[in-house]
């Protein structure tokens, strides 16, 4: 991989972190319990749960790719950086700057997926 290419993910991480920092922050705000004063059969709190379930899904998900995402800052500068982890093929760099996490060729993942 070339140092053009390093710099370039470098930045599209640094954006990446930057937007989900943002998401998390939004997102940690609405982490708040439902309400006891409805009981439990009330379709209205039943939303509220199913609700906050989705966003704390989101939350995590969030919380797990920024993790994800600082990890493989650390790693970008590694002469190894980009090789799958499988079958030691390099990754497509447009695959890199989509994940840039990821530790897998596009042929791995798919074999992996299934």
């Amino acid at each position: 991989m070339s140092n053009e290419e390093r710099l370039e993910l470098a930045v599209t991480i640094d954006k990446q972190l930057a937007y989900l920092l943002q998401e998390i922050e939004a997102t940690s705000e609405r982490l708040e319990p439902v309400a006891t004063q409805c009981s439990n059969s009330d379709p209205q709190r039943a939303e509220q749960m199913q609700n906050q379930e989705v966003i704390y899904k989101n939350f995590a998900f969030a919380k797990r790719r920024y993790n994800s995402l600082l990890e493989a800052k650390k790693c970008l500068s590694k002469e190894d950086f980009g090789l799958c982890e499988v079958c030691d093929e390099t990754i497509a760099f447009e695959r890199l700057l989509l994940l840039p996490e990821t530790k897998q060729c596009i042929t791995c993942a798919k074999e992996n997926f299934l």
